[in-house]
């Protein structure tokens, strides 16, 4: 462990310290595959996903790259640990489960990767309140267009697209069920049909 590491007690209390994006890097890794994420200063304890967590990745990202590469959009589909991040003196970090970022952003952004285009969360029974509430609302404040939520055990997926009301960014939510088929807005024509997306792993 580095020295400032052991100068930092691991604590997840804000009241009692605000980590920097310095100190959260320096922080030793948990165990049992669990992981931290910060936000706002504020250290939360994530737990490892549940199944069928890396079945519907596959799925997904299959579906995502190749309408990319069909319809010729330029962008980039990443995955942990693969982060976003902002640095400043309360730092946050981010893992999305997958994300979206198109090479516009990606221009903008510069070298530091501070939001996306589309980020996607896959729910588990151990961290369903946190991704739909806290890690989602930290999204939109970052700038993520749209967030899709992905929950096997309600067999649904929830989009959301970030849009303004009286000045300040929200998100407007959809459900899709089974039978139904999830559209996106920020690439018009992706669509994903639920019951395919969930066949024979629930």
């Amino acid at each position: 462990m580095s020295t400032l590491a052991a100068e930092v007690e691991i604590t997840f209390s804000p009241l009692l310290h605000r980590y920097t994006l310095e100190e959260f890097w320096e922080l030793p890794d948990p165990e049992d595959r669990f992981r931290y994420e910060l936000i706002g200063g504020h250290l939360f304890m994530v737990p490892p996903p549940d199944p069928p967590h890396d079945d519907i990745d596959a799925r997904l990202n299959k579906s995502l790259v190749l309408f990319l590469i069909e319809n010729k959009i330029v962008g980039d589909v990443l995955h942990p640990q693969a982060s976003i991040y902002r640095d400043v003196a309360e730092g946050t970090y981010l893992e999305p489960d997958m994300m979206y970022v198109s090479d516009d952003l990606k221009n903008r952004m510069g070298k530091k990767r501070t939001s996306a285009d589309i980020v996607f969360e896959y729910v588990s029974r151990s961290n369903a309140t946190y991704d739909r509430t806290t890690k989602a609302d930290t999204y939109l404040a970052l700038g993520v267009r749209e967030l899709w939520l992905i929950d096997p055990f309600t067999v649904t997926i929830e989009v959301r697209y970030s849009t303004e009301y009286k000045g300040k960014p929200i998100w407007e939510s959809r459900s899709y069920f089974k039978g139904e088929v999830a559209e996106s807005r920020v690439l018009a024509g992706w669509r994903v049909s639920v019951d395919e997306l969930f066949e024979g792993l629930i």
